[in-house]
């Protein structure tokens, strides 16, 4: 992974309480612009590196595409255009409502872009893991070229439209379209209804696979790795043994793949502490030596 987003938000936030503490100490700077949400959005979208002393620009544009964009990007019609990110080098992400049902509204990008000799493409993994729970689909034209993802969230009598265009191979998931299943024997794990999940994580290859996430939920660790078990269950994985000790719940879990190779694996759900809402999740899976 290129950027550690935990390392960037970090130095958000100490730049943030610094400045904080500046003006309880100083009172209000004289001669400072007063800060816009604008300028503040910006700065939390800014990627950084660690030993890195610059911040990359991240130009957000309200209310229009970009003037270059890099496909003929085709939008349904009586859409509302929310606005642009543009991460220089590496790709471009646009926000539409659209008076769509998100079936409807990935329909038509189905119907639209091939015609633009755009591919719609699976993607090895990205249907395995704590995956989003709204509906995505990824276009390709070859693995050195663009990609388009399109991901659909459901608001009230319309639809809350992603679009990520990716100009980065490096970045593209189009770029692992000839891969091996790489989170291989990991099912895919859907969040319960009305959670919100993030600072998703995974890794794979070889003879390990694992996967974590963090969850907003009022259903506590014991109630969660329910949850998730049963998808292991339905999955024909088998539990070996489980446990709870203080704000956590795991289970011990073995496997067999398509192949028939045996993999052992392991499920833990934690309330983590200072937080009244948030879980962390995580899955993993090792191939049993012979």
């Amino acid at each position: 992974m290129k950027m550690n987003s935990k390392f960037a938000a970090a130095l958000v936030m100490c730049a943030l309480i610094g400045l904080a503490a500046s003006e309880e100490v100083n009172g209000k700077p004289s001669g400072m612009a007063e800060p816009s949400v604008e300028e503040l959005a910006t700065r939390l979208l800014q990627a950084t590196y660690p030993g890195s002393a610059e911040l990359n620009e991240v130009p957000l544009l309200a209310g229009k595409l970009p003037d270059d964009m890099p496909v003929d990007l085709p939008i349904p019609d009586g859409a509302r255009i929310i606005g642009s990110e543009i991460q220089e080098g590496k790709g471009i992400y646009i926000v539409l409502d659209v008076p769509l049902m998100p079936d409807q509204a990935l329909d038509f990008y189905r119907k639209a872009l091939p015609s633009q000799n755009w591919t719609e493409t699976d993607i090895p993994g990205m249907d395995r893991g704590f995956v989003q729970g709204d509906p995505r689909i990824t276009f390709c034209k070859g693995m050195k070229n663009p990609s388009l993802t399109v991901t659909a969230h459901p608001q009230e009598n319309s639809t809350d439209l992603h679009i990520g265009i990716s100009s980065d191979p490096d970045y593209s998931p189009c770029s692992q379209a000839s891969f091996d299943d790489w989170l291989r024997p990991i099912p895919k794990l859907s969040a319960p209804e009305g959670s919100r999940q993030f600072n998703e994580m995974m890794t794979g290859g070889g003879n390990r696979a694992a996967v974590s996430a963090t969850l907003e939920t009022e259903i506590n660790s014991s109630t969660l790795e329910d949850h998730y078990a049963d998808q292991l269950n339905a999955a024909n994985w088998t539990r070996t043994g489980e446990g709870q000790s203080g704000p956590s719940s795991w289970s011990a879990w073995s496997t067999e793949d398509e192949n028939g190779l045996v993999w052992n694996g392991f499920l833990i759900a934690l309330d983590l502490p200072g937080s009244e809402n948030q879980r962390f999740v995580l899955v993993q899976a090792s191939l049993e030596d012979n």
